[in-house]
């Protein structure tokens, strides 16, 4: 069944944004302001590093393995013992983010929505959710979220608009005045988040083309850690670095606050309406990638025979877990920085090393691997496509040129804006437009593949 399983650049590129800023809305933001106050906005640049890092793994592994998602990949380069023993932690990580996830998104809709609704009824319908889709295939899931995520991607867009008569730029001045260990702090607890993207590589063999898997999952990310961090100094500039840090959910205080005229000021329906179906397609995604790696233990990949269990599992343990939104917002926001570090930068460290020992061992199947993805052409067909592989190149260096400008631009301005307060804006400034142009330049890497697949 899942063999047959296709989705293209965009598509992975929106799961991989959707992954990134679900779980983002609701949880971490009243953390890092309370850390870093006005400072706050610039807490996501090392996930960006994160990210990428991530997304060269599964580009690397992708081009050495074709056709094979990460749960296999690893029993291959480590064993059926091994391999089984990473693939149990990696389960267990997802099993947690799809438990944190539902009982976020219940526990935000009882304690702002609907107070007289039991939490149990708001558990079991996100868990019916998952039953529905997980019968079907990663590709539906795929599709919906190319219809919801942009219409997210525009509701964060046009708040900058909508809340212009609300701004009062002196609440983040003086930039970059904080310590630097404040702001470190709340930069270690995004990496939390940021490895929710993780779950991509049980998709990698939906995707044959390792360039493409690395740029699509680097455009997704970064435009999510964009909108992010747009959010974080919307917050900041309307509300203060004070008072969010005691909100339980500042973005959404931030969009009670919108008023468009005199008759529509519950902007804020019209916004969860957009918000609800983006996160139900992160869960849903996270939950296949789970049934997947269950499959992958049955060496099957006929997920649907076990949907059902799962998705009754993940009732129970959900509603057993946590006692009280305290208690989940301390496990989100402070533990899952630790579990990811745990074991994510290990196992990447691992299976490279592993795959480059056996790409020695057995060069003539890896070339015939590369060489399935590159039919021949003829001599004007490759000027042209080495023209495109050029420009490929410039684009994806540029990016990182632009990320690594705006990591200088922070450790600079966090050195010396206390002697120079100028220096500060002005390497604020300069960090802002470098993530603006670091995401169109991400988006110009995936637009190049596209059309160099175009011209084949």
């Amino acid at each position: 069944m899942d063999n047959k399983q296709v989705i293209n650049q965009r598509q992975l590129s929106w799961l991989a944004s959707s992954v990134i800023t679900s779980g983002g809305v609701l949880s971490l933001q009243n953390v890092l302001i309370r850390i870093s106050q006005m400072d706050a906005w610039y807490s996501y640049l090392p996930a960006v590093f994160y990210v990428f890092g991530v997304a060269s793994f599964f580009g690397y592994i992708t081009k050495v393995y074709p056709q094979k998602h990460i749960f296999e990949i690893s029993i291959e380069v480590l064993g059926r013992v091994g391999g089984t023993i990473v693939n149990l932690i990696m389960l267990f990580h997802f099993w947690q983010i799809v438990m944190r996830d539902i009982s976020s998104v219940a526990r935000f809709s009882t304690t702002l929505l609907l107070h007289n609704t039991p939490l149990e009824i708001l558990i079991l319908l996100p868990c019916l959710l998952l039953i529905y889709f997980g019968k079907s295939s990663v590709e539906v899931i795929a599709r919906v979220n190319d219809l919801f995520y942009p219409l997210f991607v525009v509701s964060i867009l046009i708040m900058p608009l909508l809340l212009s008569n609300e701004f009062y730029f002196r609440l983040v001045t003086p930039a970059m005045t904080m310590p630097m260990q404040h702001v470190a702090a709340g930069s270690l607890l995004t990496l939390g988040s940021a490895g929710d993207i993780f779950i991509l590589g049980a998709f990698l063999h939906m995707m044959s083309n390792a360039n493409q898997v690395r740029s699509s999952i680097r455009h997704g990310s970064l435009l999510g850690i964009f909108l992010l961090t747009l959010s974080i100094f919307l917050i900041l500039v309307v509300l203060g670095p004070k008072m969010p840090g005691n909100f339980l959910y500042p973005l959404y205080n931030l969009v009670q606050t919108i008023h468009v005229t005199d008759f529509l000021d519950r902007v804020d329906l019209i916004i969860l309406m957009i918000w609800y179906p983006t996160i139900a397609c992160k869960i849903i995604a996270i939950y296949m990638a789970l049934l997947l790696g269950i499959s992958s233990l049955l060496n099957k990949r006929n997920y649907p025979t076990i949907n059902k269990p799962v998705a009754l599992f993940m009732i129970i343990t959900t509603h057993m877990s946590f006692k009280s939104t305290a208690e989940l917002l301390t496990f989100s926001n402070y533990s899952t920085p630790v579990i990811v570090l745990a074991y994510q930068p290990l196992v990447m460290v691992i299976i490279t090393l592993a795959a480059a020992r056996q790409k020695k061992k057995h060069p003539s199947t890896n070339n015939l691997a590369s060489s399935g993805q590159h039919p021949a052409v003829n001599p004007s067909q490759k000027i042209g496509r080495l023209s495109q592989q050029l420009s490929y190149r410039h684009w994806l260096w540029g990016g990182n040129t632009l990320i690594i400008l705006a990591a200088l631009c922070v450790l600079t301005g966090l050195t010396f804006s206390k002697y120079h307060s100028r220096i500060g804006t002005v390497c604020a400034v300069i960090f802002a437009v470098c993530m603006l142009l670091s995401a169109i330049t991400t988006y110009m890497e995936v637009s190049q593949l596209k059309q160099a697949e175009a011209g084949k």
